[in-house]
């Protein structure tokens, strides 16, 4: 080694040196400013729901969320974790924490009620909350993003749907979701009012068992020629004083019961009647693309665009169709029905008819006529993606296209689902097999030692 192999080293040696806390600088730098996660639990139990990321991502308001907490790190460091998640799909989504012993007088102004609570914010619309659990947040951005409220007329006093009642054909499960996303609901009597209320966002006739009178039935046709929006659910059945009204929209609705013959398809979703019809097979319609399952249809009948009538005005949409192996049935259904070549009519048929037209050139009225009312109710609404369906005709019709394809936050491993005879076999193992064989190894183990 000579002077000039010495002065090499060292040369190297700075320059190794410089250049590794170089590297180690830009790793430190980078890993600050780029933030990259990846969440391998089933279901995603550290990152947001594709539904919370879609909803967020259509917010075109700013984001806050203020924290009345006490000052406690820990609880200052979940928070700014539980916000990240959300900065990660909406950049302008901003946390403030207060503490409410110092800060009473805006605690107050802000509707902050105990220590814990959050204020959230979209724009200058705000709500406070007591829970920082997904869905509870994503219901009220829902709420908070709609810029008024949609208030749902339902007709009553002829035996229609209940929006409050909680028996098996009720609509209580459906509204109690509907209401934490900001819909308002009325039942409402013609006979008392003898008027629509103008602040409806839409009607829904929720199949009557008794018939209008036909100045109830006017008051309906002119609230539809004004451009209101419109549900109506009929079964199987006449008409219900209805008649014009049918007419009006062009639409033939029949009496008829719709059945399907498919019993393989039967056996695989556990149906055990052949008037349940299963739609898995969805059209281009922006109500049914985010569905990802069946839905369920119970005793419901075929609606069609009536061709002998002359309406050009309304634009028609088929919304839900039945599969080949349907019919629509003429007679009564009881024992062993088969379909009848002369009386009844052979499937696919429509169930669901969407139709559309434009008032004043730039207002677009909406009237969605469905041949079942019991999809939505308590017993059915549960099914498939009964739920998410029904969201989107209210979301729909209330003229919130945005929020079509934000449904349920749900989680997929918080339930175990057996097979029934892994329950057999569990219990058979855990109640007979096990403690006789305990018993047999203790008695086996007692004997051995006697013999000593």
């Amino acid at each position: 080694m000579n002077k000039n192999a010495h002065m090499t080293l060292r040369i190297q040696s700075v320059i190794f040196t410089l250049l590794f806390m170089a590297i180690v600088g830009l790793l430190a730098w980078m890993g600050e400013t780029y933030h990259k996660s990846f969440d391998f639990t089933k279901n995603k139990q550290n990152s947001l729901s594709e539904t919370t990321q879609v909803l967020l991502k259509k917010l075109d308001k700013p984001l806050k969320l203020t924290a009345y907490v006490p000052d406690d790190a820990t609880v200052h460091s979940a928070l700014k974790s539980l916000v990240a998640k959300y900065q990660q799909y909406k950049k302008d989504t901003e946390l403030e924490i207060v503490n409410p012993d110092l800060n009473p007088e805006r605690a107050k102004a802000d509707g902050i009620q105990y220590s814990g609570q959050l204020l959230l914010s979209v724009g200058d619309k705000s709500e406070a909350i007591s829970t920082v659990d997904e869905q509870v947040i994503v219901n009220v951005l829902q709420r908070l993003s709609r810029e008024k409220p949609r208030l749902v007329i339902f007709l009553e006093g002829h035996g229609e749907r209940s929006p409050i009642d909680d028996k098996s054909n009720g609509y209580s499960q459906l509204i109690d979701v509907l209401e934490k996303k900001g819909f308002q609901f009325q039942p409402h009597n013609l006979l008392r009012s003898q008027s629509i209320p103008e602040s409806a966002s839409f009607l829904v006739i929720a199949s009557p068992k008794k018939d209008y009178l036909e100045g109830e039935v006017n008051v309906i046709q002119d609230y539809i020629k004004k451009g209101g929006n419109l549900l109506w659910l009929h079964e199987p059945g006449s008409l219900k004083g209805f008649d014009d009204l049918e007419q009006d929209l062009g639409l033939e609705l029949h009496e008829g019961t719709l059945l399907d013959a498919n019993q393989a398809l039967q056996r695989m979703l556990g149906i055990k009647h052949p008037a349940v019809i299963a739609v898995v097979d969805y059209g281009q319609s922006v109500l049914t693309t985010s569905l990802t399952t069946h839905t369920l249809f119970p005793f419901s009948t075929a609606i069609i665009k009536d061709e002998g009538v002359d309406n050009t005005t309304w634009k028609y949409q088929p919304l839900l169709t039945t599969l080949p192996a349907s019919w629509l049935e003429s007679g009564e259904i009881q024992g062993n029905v088969k379909f009848d070549d002369e009386a009844d009519v052979p499937g696919p048929l429509d169930l669901a008819m969407q139709l559309t037209r434009y008032i004043d050139n730039d207002t677009e009225q909406r009237v969605l006529v469905i041949g079942d009312s019991d999809f939505m109710s308590n017993s059915y609404i549960g099914q498939g993606s009964n739920l998410e369906l029904a969201s989107n005709i209210f979301n729909w019709l209330g003229e919130d296209d945005d929020l079509l394809a934000i449904n349920s936050v749900t989680v997929a491993d918080t339930k175990l689902d057996l097979a029934a005879w892994s329950l057999y076999s569990m219990a058979l193992f855990f109640l007979l097999v096990l403690p006789i064989g305990l018993l047999l190894a203790g008695t086996i183990r007692w004997m051995k030692r006697r013999k000593k």
